[in-house]
């Protein structure tokens, strides 16, 4: 499939003016770059705008980047984890210092944008559904399913009726089996998307249950699924995805909660303690 839409790239009818040449070049020599690309990412890379690249797309033969990420996961593995370039150049970059310092670059950008994410009304939305909901389920898979996990515990320090779902039962019925109204369902899901969350999702809205979708920009259906979607920046770098960017939501948020409960947290987490000491998980 790649060779097939370089062929198509190269093609005189897509190379017409200066504009198709410049987004011919860039997406013939970015193909291995294009799962961590948006339409509008290429737009602002080359100056031009994200409806143009869309109308370049369909003489391409794609309805937008989407479909054409899709042709070409058809065609190869695409994994999450990889390293992205050759790895003598990466070697000799380590040595020298660039790359780290490259990836330690990336999360003080990506932390700009988790600040800007606190600004929007998206986040406040979510703060308040997590400390009103009647019961909170916190859902998630693959690499970031551990994150999601410490984000539940954290928060049921916070309040009380926090619980991971791993999906074991093969229904998710503790949430979507309608009992209580109120709940929320808290879903983490980045790419590569699982299969079960977008289900999951529409699932949980068709029973009444509010869903907060945490994911990143490469996420096309999150606004299809989602009551509220918080979108984080994804991995641009050469390695393969980190979790730093999402566990800094996940901390900031549970900040957030925990001083707007206040003294609630405080009962809760004296009974938390209290238990914990009768039934000696820690030391003394």
């Amino acid at each position: 499939m790649a060779k097939d839409i370089v062929t198509r790239l190269q093609s005189a009818d897509l190379r017409k003016s200066k504009t198709d040449k410049l987004i011919a070049q860039y997406i013939e020599r970015n193909l291995a770059e294009l799962p961590f690309e948006t339409a509008k990412s290429i737009a602002a890379r080359l100056g031009i705008s994200q409806m143009t690249v869309g109308r370049y797309l369909r003489r391409l033969g794609f309805d937008g980047l989407d479909e054409m990420k899709t042709a070409l996961r058809r065609g190869r593995s695409n994994p999450a984890w990889q390293v992205k370039g050759p790895v003598a150049r990466l070697q000799q970059d380590i040595r020298e210092g660039k790359l780290l310092a490259g990836l330690v670059q990336q999360q003080i950008d990506n932390l700009g944008v988790v600040y800007e994410l606190m600004t929007q009304p998206e986040w406040q939305q979510t703060i308040d559904a997590l400390i009103s909901a009647s019961e909170v389920y916190v859902a998630a898979y693959q690499n970031v399913r551990g994150i999601a996990q410490y984000f539940a515990s954290q928060l049921s320090y916070s309040r009380p009726r926090v619980s991971f779902m791993d999906g074991l039962n093969g229904t998710y019925a503790e949430a979507l089996d309608g009992s209580v109204e109120g709940r929320v369902l808290f879903l983490h899901d980045v790419r590569r998307f699982a299969s079960k969350a977008r289900p999951l999702a529409a699932e949980a809205r068709r029973a009444g249950v509010k869903v907060i979708l945490l994911t990143d920009e490469f996420c096309p259906w999150a606004s299809e699924v989602a009551d509220i979607a918080l979108i984080v920046p994804g991995s641009h770098g050469p390695l393969w995805d980190g979790a730093a960017t999402m566990t800094a939501v996940m901390d900031l948020m549970l900040s957030n909660i925990i001083v707007l409960i206040g003294n609630q947290v405080d009962e809760r987490v004296q009974t938390l303690t209290r238990l914990q000491d009768i039934f000696g998980d820690f030391e003394s």
